[in-house]
């Protein structure tokens, strides 16, 4: 069963610009929280990492809301347990290369084996916020090397350009 009590999650939000690390509050499933279709999120304990010249460097901020549709990609840092259903089925990782407006995510994304590769995209986007594992996220322009986050979720309506390999 899932909880469907509120509990605050430390996440990092990359926004473009800066890594946004606080607790955000959410109820139930991480993804399915993230993929709320309220557009504001509630955090507390804020602190920013500034990625460009400009950008600010907050830290031991209080409380402060965010602009969930500005979310580029979202990683909780501690793990979340294993959901009921997972490992019921068999899955299979495929190559992703996602180009947003000014930040790009390479990694790997998971699809169940007997799905048609030609639905793959579809099953993607049926989220706003979809999965990504072993994720690098690079900001164009930025002289700093990727971040890299074992898994975290990039938000399909910053989308450029995605390449599946």
């Amino acid at each position: 069963m899932i909880n469907v009590e509120a509990v605050w999650w430390k996440v990092e939000i990359f926004t473009g610009y800066q890594i946004v690390t606080c607790e955000m509050q959410m109820r139930g499933r991480f993804m399915q929280a993230l993929n709320d279709p309220e557009p504001y999120a509630t955090v507390h304990n804020v602190a920013t990492t500034p990625l460009l010249p400009g950008a600010p460097r907050l830290q031991s901020i209080a409380e402060g809301i965010l602009n969930r549709p500005a979310f580029g990609v979202v990683r909780h840092v501690d793990a979340e347990p294993p959901s009921p259903d997972e490992g019921m089925m068999e899955m299979t990782r495929r190559f992703l290369y996602f180009e947003g407006s000014n930040f790009t995510v390479k990694g790997s994304v998971e699809f169940p084996v007997a799905a048609d590769p030609k639905l793959h995209r579809e099953m993607l986007f049926k989220a706003k916020f979809f999965p990504v594992f072993d994720a690098s996220v690079a900001v164009v322009g930025a002289e700093m090397a990727p971040l890299q986050w074992p898994k975290c979720y990039v938000n399909r309506d910053l989308l450029v350009g995605l390449y599946l390999g």
